[in-house]
């Protein structure tokens, strides 16, 4: 036996009584409202009964304006009762505003750090952290948002959903019952006003109407207005005309046809081999040139494929009983699909994704339908069912202003060149393709996952201001690209990007650079089929080298394990694959691969400055074994007369528990440490941030992760080494403050967000950070220190920079 067994009559009782729970809350939610009187007053007794009775430390109900889009505060408790009235937001903005636009509940553990935060200074609520969003519906149509928020970092429990989805529901029948009270004692002559208004705008529209002519320009199904939820993939917003990927060709519509001319489609079938080997050629040379961490071995698997004397035979043998080529072609591909289907082997079952796209490439052959580059007009957003390897080639993404797929997930190929270029994307949206039309306006929100179908004019009319509002902020961010971080005093913090892909690059020289932090170099070992080679890593090295001009980079080596296993490491299960063999481990016990990355790593190194970097080291001994691996590696390429770089600096990322606590030895045998705030708070706090009953204790800004990040810094810069910082409280603007006042040398973080930390460090002096980190360090609560954080933000004027960001 693992464990005591559970009691189900305890299970049962405990469930009864958190029923019985919510429904005292109910009734006591509906004996307030039968008082009547005005709305606001109605509203303001429900909140403060909603606040006591579920304990949460603010409740508030929020009214929708539909025909403004705007978000208004009516009543509150727990925050300033000063701003009811006054805090007002559009659908596209903040939290509350996404419960709208999803039209279903938002949660969120801490809501200071996501990137929909948006704060509002007369509230007070910059202390409250975990936020739950209800939509407050009437007949489906949203007239209002309920939100709860507490102190603490938590997660709502799934009763606590449901009850506060019943006050929500229970919340629309209260206000459409008053806002029906006050119609009925409205003046008539307001009714006959509101009338004649109305009429006044029949007559303008059909007036415009009139103007416009018949036929009109727009057919009317272009003109369909609607909303399409998905995932958010890649961040921002773009707009533009839909350009519908639809596949040139497709086997439903291949009927079994039959002939007597069996030695011409013999023929036909020849052309269209060869055609199709051609085809692969090109496509495999174009990815190679756009995205060479892909392995291009794929396009090898279709063209032998193409090679297969078992496959060619099975479509002539047909042939010659009299079927079409077109026809004999389904019916094989058809046979080898369905026969990879069935197999229990994940690799198996995906080549019948392989055999489909080949069988296509020859059908199309056959039907004589050329495959040529996919002209984009200009402003143009992607719709398609998903995206292949061979799409990502054949568009040219230079004019696309968003994507939205009805497939593929955040971590997909497509999604990753998405972000790679910056574009806004969405995806499972599962109705776009029959939903949207080419020629469509869409609104793609990459940042809530939401896609506006020829959107309504004040919808398009908000995001034109979020669009202007956020022009004009990178305008001036702009104008800091070639100015240093540099504090108010003269201190002078570099700020490097973290990269995955060559296709990064040009967002680094976009986005003002000092240079790279972090080269993770896990993509091209997880996507081939097979280890790359020396000569591969080498040159996808000397690419990103060149591809800086100078500017330094910092390569991690390989750092595979968790949940980033290549296929061909055929790894065991393990139970718990954090804790197991990743990273530095699996370089140390496979020397001779780990020395195939160290090689290529160093002969690139001639083409510009270049550090390798060391990933989750937690004892000395792991170093020293490395460092040896490194001066054989340099041994070996002197033996061999090739050209390398000898002195390339040497560090290890600070991940684990150990590595703190150690940090003073570990530094000796470094020139470098870069300290991974992401798996170090998972490990420290004993927290898995990706399991959402503990996901709401992951806290950058827990005093011990603090109190880690302080001692590593202390003994780096007391061995004289330069420490810097990977991991995601680097990009967070609040979190950047405190690591500027604890002495950190450099930030690195998604290039994206290069000009705003600049902003803030070009904005404050080193001595009030200082002063400001030297406080936190005595804290004891997380509390306590975002607390006092945001009391040292606001006498910094940080807070306004804050609201703007987000």
């Amino acid at each position: 036996m693992s464990g005591p067994q559970r009691d189900p009559k305890g299970k049962s009782a405990r469930a009864g009584r958190g029923t019985r729970a919510g429904l005292r809350v109910l009734e006591h939610v509906t004996e307030v409202t039968a008082g009547g009187g005005e709305l606001a007053d109605v509203l303001q007794r429900v909140v403060e009964v909603i606040a006591r009775q579920t304990e949460m430390d603010v409740c508030s109900v929020y009214l929708l304006d539909p025909r403004a889009a705007r978000l208004t505060l009516w009543a509150t408790t727990g925050l300033d009762r000063s701003a009811i009235g006054k805090v007002t937001m559009a659908v596209g903005e903040g939290l509350t505003g996404m419960v709208i636009e999803k039209g279903e509940p938002v949660l969120v553990v801490d809501a200071l750090t996501h990137p929909r935060y948006k704060y509002f200074p007369e509230t007070g609520e910059e202390r409250y952290h975990s936020f739950a969003g209800f939509p407050v519906l009437d007949r489906d149509d949203p007239i209002g948002v309920l939100v709860v928020q507490t102190l603490r970092r938590r997660r709502f429990t799934p009763n606590e959903t449901r009850l506060l989805r019943a006050i929500a529901g229970r919340l629309a029948s209260v206000i459409v019952t008053a806002r029906l009270v006050e119609e009925v004692r409205s003046k008539e002559q307001e009714r006959r006003e509101y009338r004649r208004q109305l009429a006044d705008a029949t007559r303008r529209l059909e007036e415009a109407e009139q103007t416009i002519g018949a036929p009109r320009l727009v057919p009317s199904r272009a003109r369909r207005q609607a909303r399409l939820n998905g995932l958010a993939a890649a961040p921002g917003f773009g707009h533009g005309r839909a350009h519908v990927l639809r596949p040139p060709v497709s086997f439903d519509a291949v009927e079994e046809r039959h002939t007597t001319k069996r030695a011409s489609e013999q023929k036909r079938l020849a052309r269209a081999v060869q055609a199709a080997r051609e085809e692969i050629e090109g496509l495999k040379e174009g990815l190679a040139a756009r995205l060479p961490e892909f392995d291009g071995a794929i396009f090898d698997a279709h063209r032998l494929m193409l090679e297969d004397q078992g496959f060619l035979d099975k479509i002539e043998a047909l042939i010659r009983e009299g079927l079409v080529a077109e026809s004999a072609l389904k019916r094989v591909v058809d046979e080898y699909v369905q026969t990879f289907a069935g197999m229990e082997d994940e690799y198996l079952r995906e080549r019948g994704h392989d055999v489909k796209d080949v069988g296509l490439r020859l059908l199309r052959n056959l039907l004589g339908v050329e495959e040529h580059r996919r002209a984009v007009a200009a402003d143009s957003v992607l719709v398609a069912e998903e995206v292949t390897l061979s799409d990502l080639v054949l568009i040219d993404h230079q004019h696309l202003r968003g994507i939205v797929l009805a497939t593929g997930g955040v971590t997909s190929h497509a999604t990753i060149l998405a972000k790679s270029f910056e574009i806004p994307t969405v995806v499972g949206a599962e109705d776009a393709p029959e939903v949207v039309s080419e020629g469509d306006l869409l609104l793609v929100d990459g940042n809530a996952g939401v896609v506006f179908v020829n959107p309504p004019s004040d919808v398009q009319r908000e995001y034109d201001r979020l669009a202007r509002e956020y022009r004009a902020f990178n305008r001036e961010l702009d104008a800091l690209h070639d100015l240093p971080a540099e504090t108010t005093d003269a201190h002078r913090v570099r700020l490097f990007a973290n990269i995955g892909l060559v296709a990064d690059l040009p967002f680094v020289h976009r986005h003002g650079a000092d240079g790279v932090g972090l080269y993770r170099t896990e993509f091209p070992f997880l996507t081939y089929r097979e280890f790359p080679d020396e000569e591969e890593q080498h040159q996808l090295y000397v690419r990103v080298v060149k591809g800086l001009d100078g500017l330094p980079i910092t390569i991690r080596t390989l750092d595979v394990g968790a949940d980033k296993y290549p296929s061909y490491l055929h790894m065991h299960h393990e139970e718990n694959p954090f804790l197991g063999w990743r990273s530095i481990r699996v370089s140390l016990e496979q020397p001779e691969t780990f020395k195939v990355q160290l090689r290529a790593i160093l002969r690139a190194a001639i083409h510009g400055p270049v550090r390798i970097m060391l990933p989750m080291i937690s004892s000395v001994e792991e170093v020293r074994r490395a460092k040896e691996h490194v001066e054989e590696v340099k041994d070996e390429l002197r033996r061999q007369g090739r050209p390398f770089e000898p002195n390339v600096p040497i560090g290890m990322m600070v991940e684990v528990p150990s590595a703190v606590t150690m940090a003073t030895s570990l530094v000796r045998e470094v020139d470098f440490v870069s300290i991974g705030t992401n798996d170090l708070i998972q490990y420290l706090l004993a927290v898995d941030r990706n399991n959402h009953k503990v996901a709401s204790l992951y806290e950058p800004l827990h005093p011990a992760v603090l109190a880690a990040i302080q001692h590593t810094v202390q003994a780096a810069k007391g061995a004289g080494k330069w420490v810097g910082i990977c991991g995601e409280m680097a990009s967070d603007p609040v979190c950047s403050l405190v690591l500027l006042g604890m002495g950190l040398d450099d930030l690195s973080m998604g290039s994206f967000f290069i000009p705003v930390i600049k902003r803030i460090v070009r904005s404050v002096s080193t001595t009030e950070v200082r002063a400001l980190a030297r406080d936190l360090l005595s804290l004891s609560t997380v509390k306590e220190v975002k607390g006092h954080l945001f009391d040292g933000m606001k006498s910094l004027g940080i807070i306004e920079l804050m609201e703007m960001y987000h």
